[in-house]
């Protein structure tokens, strides 16, 4: 059962005919700030006591908080209903700005941070620095890889922004506020929820499915330039360029050159073995395959219900899509969960996972062959019953060829 509070006081209470609100709806979104809108009626109770920018809005599904965060913006439509507009917690980090200050190892500032950790935390303190406690975050859960920093530079941008730009877009992982009792943690973790097991199966509750694949990014070929301007003219042996490639890369797409900084770099040999683990990322298509489907939670309360950043087993033999029961790595990431508190069975969930290949025939062709072994293993493992060993890839792919 859901409730929207402000302020500890009741907004929606559906028990209540009294203190409800109109088509509330969240939308969550890894590495979003996510929001809520709902209408509200001039006789509600408490319609004046939403304070722009200040009163606390959380909305709770039975003992459990979905979102915390606070009104943005209202308006009045002709009926005079108050339509009202909240942004979720990760918006402070909108209140603040980070002064001019240079961190990294080039730096003689004292007391610099010298890793992308050290600064993320160094970022956070500042803006606790400059908001009142209701909109401070507790350094909680980091476990992004830990990158030396040689340099780099604030300059008043506002901290949500800089964190934007300067590290979700570089370290993988993601942003969630979790809270303990009255402490407001943030965690920059590369898993963001559980492993579910529930099976979001074509049929079933798959509502639809978009495969799509992005040659934007591609490059056959890159300049890597170290630390002082070095190069790797020294270290390439066999020819002494100043670049790699790759010919099956360039007979597929052709000749496509890109500079790259390794800004850390100084020595060509290491310069040239980075160069080149970093041209098999770019040589590489990104094919995406995404998901909308229908939490069975709503169906059925003893089905364990889907969050955000969860890992979620999909099958669809129709669309090549077979995840490997008790394989993570196989299953696909909840990124966006759209709540409908009025219509529970209208709530979606958008699910993705990015698979880097040569060419589209190459996913195909493995994605058929995975299709191919999870039936037989699921024909086998319903004749021979649920006491049957374990069976791996590499017996079925026998048995198929």
């Amino acid at each position: 059962m859901y409730k929207i509070l402000c302020d500890g006081k009741t907004l929606h209470d559906v028990r209540d005919p009294h203190y409800m609100v109109l088509s509330p709806k969240i939308s969550l979104e890894l590495n979003k700030t996510g929001n809520l809108d709902f209408g509200m009626l001039q006789t509600h109770p408490h319609v004046n006591d939403i304070n722009k920018l200040k009163s606390r809005i959380d909305v709770y599904e039975d003992d459990e908080l979905l979102f915390s965060g606070r009104s943005l913006t209202d308006e009045k439509d002709f009926q005079n209903t108050g339509q009202i507009s909240c942004e979720g917690e990760l918006a402070f980090l909108l209140d603040s700005v980070q002064r001019a200050h240079n961190y990294g190892t080039e730096t003689t500032e004292a007391g610099t941070a010298d890793t992308n950790i050290e600064v993320f935390k160094r970022l956070i303190q500042e803006h606790n620095s400059q908001v009142e406690e209701e909109k401070r975050f507790e350094i909680g859960v980091i476990n992004i890889e830990s990158v030396t920093i040689s340099s780099l530079s604030t300059n008043y941008e506002k901290t949500w922004d800089f964190i934007n730009s300067n590290f979700l877009g570089k370290y993988e992982g993601y942003l969630r506020v979790r809270h303990d009792g009255n402490i407001r943690y943030l965690d920059y973790v590369k898993q963001y929820g559980n492993v579910s097991n529930q099976v979001i199966r074509f049929g079933e509750n798959l509502l639809d499915l978009k495969k799509y694949s992005k040659a934007e990014d591609i490059k056959t070929a890159i300049i890597p330039v170290g630390k002082d301007n070095v190069t790797i003219t020294t270290a390439n042996g066999h020819n002494g360029t100043d670049y790699v490639y790759s010919q099956d890369a360039v007979d597929l797409y052709g000749w496509i050159y890109d500079k790259v900084d390794f800004s850390e770099v100084y020595d060509p040999d290491k310069l040239l073995e980075e160069a080149n683990k970093y041209l098999q990322k770019c040589i590489n298509l990104a094919i995406t395959i995404e998901l909308t489907a229908v939490d069975l939670h709503m169906i059925d309360v003893d089905i364990n219900a889907i969050r955000l950043g969860d890992l979620v087993p999909c099958i669809s033999t129709q669309h090549g899509i077979m995840s490997t029961f008790g394989n993570p790595d196989t299953y696909y990431l909840v990124s966006k969960y759209e709540l409908d508190l009025e219509n529970p069975a209208n709530n979606k969930i958008t699910l993705g996972r990015t698979i880097s290949t040569l060419t589209d025939k190459q996913v195909q062709s493995s994605q058929n062959l995975e299709t191919k072994i999870n039936e037989v293993r699921t024909e086998m493992y319903n004749i021979s019953g649920n006491d049957m060993e374990p069976i791996t890839n590499e017996t079925l792919e026998g048995l198929l060829n």
